[in-house]
């Protein structure tokens, strides 16, 4: 497993290559399961595969976790040399951001709602750092999680308009045994407060149950919202029943097959923001 460090180390490995079939999955670190799936499914695709860990500071606003954000590098580097990645690229904040640095890519439309009107500047920062990071490695392939639903279809979105060669590929969500989906920050959670926090997933499942047989979109994320606050320690961000790929809000049922709908939502448990979803 080759460690990069630099760009011109990057580029020279890239240039190197002798396929384009090329596997990338950008990550923040602290990895889980979750994103070992996607290096499996990048393994299982693609002749190469390379994976990133940057701290993207630019998709984090100044009231959120950004020094105290999990940093597990030897472990990462431990997990991924197990599963025999190519490559992993580990810029630091210079190599990624000049101090002259000034141009930033925005989706205008999908990243304004939910998780970008949570997290103002969010999809800016997400957007930029993945877009640099395509250029840099030029994949064939990029994997994402199905639990960031949102930033997937944003990413789609974003890859579509500015004409990359890429197939950006969707994988289910790992979950903990318990139902929560695994992110980095489950880090901070003890059991206990994993069990409280997946409350989020149980009432994902109701909203569909009740999709299937009511019409009243408002009553189901009301009974939605019911069921998670019988827990006072947990805060709800959102609820959304919505289109996908355009996340409007649905006022009822679509029953188009070819129009699915994505129930998801963000809480706080002890001012730990945790998201989900389920595609319908």
């Amino acid at each position: 497993m080759k460690i990069c460090k630099t760009i011109s180390e990057l580029i020279v490995w890239r240039n190197e290559s002798l396929t384009r079939n090329i596997g990338f999955i950008p990550t923040m670190g602290a990895l889980h399961q979750g994103h070992l799936s996607l290096v499996r499914q990048s393994k299982n695709t693609c002749q190469k595969t390379i994976v990133s860990i940057f701290v993207n500071k630019l998709q984090f606003s100044p009231e959120e976790d950004f020094d105290n954000y999990p940093r597990t590098l030897e472990a990462d580097l431990g997990a991924l040399k197990l599963l025999k990645v190519d490559v992993v690229f580990l810029p630091n904040k210079q190599e990624m951001y000049n101090e002259n640095f000034s141009v930033v890519v925005n989706e205008l439309k999908i990243a304004q709602k939910l998780e970008g009107a949570s997290r103002p500047g969010f999809f800016s920062g997400v957007t930029t750092v993945v877009s640099k990071l395509f250029n840099l490695v030029r994949p064939s392939h990029a994997f994402f999680g199905k639990k960031d639903i949102q930033q997937l279809v944003v990413i789609k979105k974003m890859v579509k308009d500015l004409n990359y060669n890429i197939n950006v590929v969707g994988c289910e969500t790992i979950r903990e045994s318990c139902g929560l989906a695994m992110s980095s920050r489950n880090k901070y959670l003890s059991n206990t407060e994993k069990e409280e926090a997946s409350i989020l997933y149980r009432a994902l499942k109701l909203g569909a149950q009740m999709l299937s047989d009511q019409t009243n979109i408002n009553h189901i994320k009301s009974k939605m919202e019911e069921l998670i606050i019988e827990n006072n320690k947990i805060k709800i961000d959102y609820l959304s029943i919505a289109q996908l790929n355009t996340f409007e809000e649905l006022e009822q049922p679509v029953y188009d097959k070819k129009c699915k709908t994505v129930i998801s939502g963000a809480i706080f448990l002890n001012n730990i923001r945790l998201i989900d979803n389920i595609l319908i």
